[in-house]
């Protein structure tokens, strides 16, 4: 496994912010699904739309030490029910930027959310988030 310097770890975060800030349209977007996590970048297609989560531009609230700290992410209702398992970041243009895992704290995926189920119509927000270079 790479052992990256922090300087090095810290601009790859900073790349990762630029690259969720891109582009000139709307605000960029977490948007959580259940079921099978597609390849990178692939189309959706029978993956459970749960919620779209709207980042703040800029998105980072600090980037330091390889860990880029994001700023909350505005609260949306559930369009969906069921278990959330991973989540697309799209640029504020819709472009891809990157899929992540998402499961319950200690589970060790890349987004750990307290609840292991959502219902159409709750309230889902992000408060406080962090995206750690390796």
């Amino acid at each position: 496994m790479f052992q990256f310097s922090d300087a090095l770890r810290t601009s790859r975060a900073q790349l990762l912010a630029s690259a969720i800030d891109a582009g000139s349209a709307d605000q960029a977007q977490l948007r959580i699904y259940g079921g099978t996590r597609p390849a990178p970048g692939a189309a959706i297609t029978d993956q459970p739309l749960l919620c779209t989560l709207m980042f703040t531009h800029p998105c980072a609230q600090s980037v330091t030490g390889g860990v880029l700290t994001l700023k909350p992410l505005a609260e949306q209702l559930a369009t969906g029910g069921g278990a959330p398992t991973w989540a697309r970041i799209l640029n504020r243009d819709d472009e891809f930027v990157a899929d992540i895992d998402v499961g319950i704290p200690e589970s060790g995926a890349d987004l750990e959310i307290p609840a292991p189920e959502f219902f159409a119509g709750a309230l889902i927000r992000i408060n406080d988030a962090t995206l750690t270079e390796p």
